[in-house]
């Protein structure tokens, strides 16, 4: 059934792969997304993708991601979801080696970041430990690395050593990057940073 304008703003999905990333309208209250031609998002190259992966469907207020028991799970945020879940231009939904994001489809970005970088974002946010993100989510929050210690319990050293794995990961230098990086992994709302 088509989306009432009325009813909710335009939206596209975007899809990142390691082909790089599209946008795709979305014209329909429940959009399938898989290797099968006859989805409303073919992703016929992506192997580790199933024919009927996952569904976004929307309900008259907001989004959900269903996994359509696919082989390899569908995740919101890096964590694996087993039922409907509420998702929105923060969220980052995995697909397989796929991120996918919804986003205002009004021309501006709805809080979506361009990554010029080509991270695998999905790929990402599930190699970090649930360590690694705390980190991350603080210091995309403001905190210096004395602050980040004090909050978790841990040394300064410590810190370090979490912000260069982090750096190794995501091949990002500056401080700056980082907190953008904590953005698009949307780690940067209140409990965020929590284990998958």
């Amino acid at each position: 059934m088509p989306i009432d304008d009325a009813t909710v703003r335009p939206v596209l999905l975007e899809v990142t792969s390691g082909t790089g990333t599209s946008r795709h309208p979305v014209r329909a209250e429940v959009v399938r997304v898989g290797r099968a031609l006859d989805n409303d998002v073919v992703l016929d190259g992506e192997r580790t993708v199933s024919r009927r992966h996952a569904e976004l469907r929307f309900d008259g207020a907001g989004w959900t991601v269903r996994d359509l028991g696919s082989q390899n799970g569908t995740f919101v945020n890096g964590q694996q979801i087993s039922t409907d879940t509420p998702v929105g231009a923060a969220d980052l939904v995995g697909i397989g080696n796929v991120s996918v994001r919804i986003v205002d489809g009004d021309g501006a970005d709805g809080g979506t970041l361009v990554d010029h970088g080509r991270i695998d974002v999905h790929a990402l946010l599930t190699s970090l430990s649930q360590r690694e993100r705390e980190v991350l989510a603080l210091v995309a929050a403001g905190r210096t690395d004395d602050q980040v210690a004090r909050e978790l319990f841990i040394s300064v050293k410590t810190v370090h050593s979490h912000l260069d794995r982090i750096r190794g990961k995501s091949g990002l230098r500056r401080r700056a990057e980082l907190t953008r990086l904590a953005v698009r992994l949307g780690l940067t709302s209140p409990g965020a940073a929590g284990a998958p």
